[in-house]
């Protein structure tokens, strides 16, 4: 880590015997198929994630503590795997640990199409934290790979926008499939789609790019510098956000506004996403990451206090859109810096090293909201301490090089 990047693009260098031309091209194709992949993937299983507790309520019974220690289970596993990513990348190499990572998450669905029990689906939800750990590590190095020097930001936006569409249309889609055809008719239609995205990720290009050998605890030695520390601390307290938005804000709103009002006002997080992480990514191409960081940070800051202050529907529903703004460009810009800062050889160590924080901080979120609303004297006091969060990033992100 730490190195710079040969003059040659990653993207063009791999294709003997082709034009620069032709090589872009298909370094354009695959980086389309590679969002495609992940439209798929989200649009099924990963938009699941936000009907997990009221579908296995609905359908087996479970509590609130069941469906938690389900969510939490997948974060808190990718954490762990993502750790030891490094080996998972050598022994399989980018093209399979991706399509081995897509049927994780379906994976998943089929479990809970067929069963209720809590044994069976915590270590479901385990093999779904692997894959994911796999399915992000191996998409990330695609798309810098794919992409140039200068281009880091647009490419990383591309494949978060796959994302952030698939998990926004996939959750209004499901809420509207579970009315049509009940609970399990809604699972079957998430582990079809799912597989979808796993064919046309089987169509992805094989080749295997040298990487770094993988040493036990590789991306923890990577944190040994400085600037990935920082940039994992960041993605860490930042995440909080995402977690915020499964648990204690969607919470708040229930019971303020009733259920109903979950749907569209969280709505403005998923699709506010969309735009924000291609916009984001093609911002920090341009100006920097440092600015356009430190902005949506502190803006969600901003939002959260406003929120806390005024009680309004609308405010809420601006604030939840604040928080996607958020959640999309802070990833996508140290995607980017992962694409600056490290050679091919190390980006996959490099990828982990700061996204395995991302699914501390959201699993941290997940358990601890309830107990931070008790703790902090309700929402606003929980509202208010996140704000102060997202404003220690704010002055985090001013030092990320």
């Amino acid at each position: 880590m730490g190195r710079r990047h040969s003059a040659t693009p990653t993207g063009t260098s791999g294709h003997a015997g082709g034009t620069p031309e032709g090589a872009e091209t298909r370094s354009d194709l695959a980086l389309r198929q590679l969002s495609a992949a992940f439209v798929l993937v989200f649009l099924g299983a990963g938009a699941f994630q936000q009907f997990i507790g009221p579908y296995l309520l609905a359908t087996y019974h479970l509590g609130a503590g069941a469906a938690s220690a389900v969510l939490a289970t997948i974060y808190l596993v990718a954490f762990v795997c993502l750790t030891f990513t490094s080996y998972s990348m050598a022994w399989l190499g980018e093209y399979t640990a991706f399509v081995l990572g897509t049927l994780a998450y379906g994976v998943f669905g089929a479990v809970a199409l067929v069963t209720g029990n809590i044994a069976v689906l915590v270590p479901a939800a385990a093999l779904w934290g692997w894959g994911a750990s796999v399915l992000w590590t191996a998409g990330t190095a695609f798309a810098l790979d794919l992409a140039g020097p200068g281009a880091y930001g647009r490419a990383s936006g591309a494949l978060y926008t796959g994302v952030f569409i698939g998990q926004a249309l996939g959750v209004a889609l499901l809420g509207t499939l579970e009315g049509w055809v009940g609970p399990r008719g809604m699972v079957a239609y998430v582990i079809g789609v799912t597989l979808l995205g796993t064919a046309v990720a089987l169509f992805l290009p094989r080749r295997r790019q040298p990487r770094a050998r993988p040493r036990l605890l590789n991306p923890l030695s990577v944190l040994s510098t400085s600037a990935t520390r920082l940039a994992a601390l960041i993605l860490f307290l930042s995440s909080s956000g995402f977690g915020l938005l499964l648990g204690a804000f969607g919470q708040t709103v229930g019971a303020i506004y009733g259920l109903a009002a979950v749907g569209w006002i969280t709505a403005g997080f998923y699709v506010a996403r969309i735009p924000a992480g291609t916009a984001g990514g093609w911002l920090i191409d341009r100006l920097g990451r440092q600015p356009v960081l430190c902005a949506v940070l502190l803006g969600s800051a901003v939002a959260l206090l406003l929120a806390a202050a005024l009680q309004h529907p609308l405010v809420f529903l601006i604030c939840a859109a604040v928080l996607g703004v958020q959640a999309a460009i802070v990833p996508v810009g140290l995607t980017a810096w992962v694409g600056h800062r490290a050679e091919a050889a190390d980006r996959p160590s490099t990828f982990a090293a700061i996204q395995m924080w991302f699914n501390m901080g959201t699993g941290l979120a997940i358990l601890g909201g309830p107990q931070m609303l008790s703790i902090l004297g309700g929402w606003r006091g929980s509202f208010t301490f996140f704000a102060a969060i997202f404003l220690a990033c704010t002055a985090l992100a001013s030092r990320l090089g």
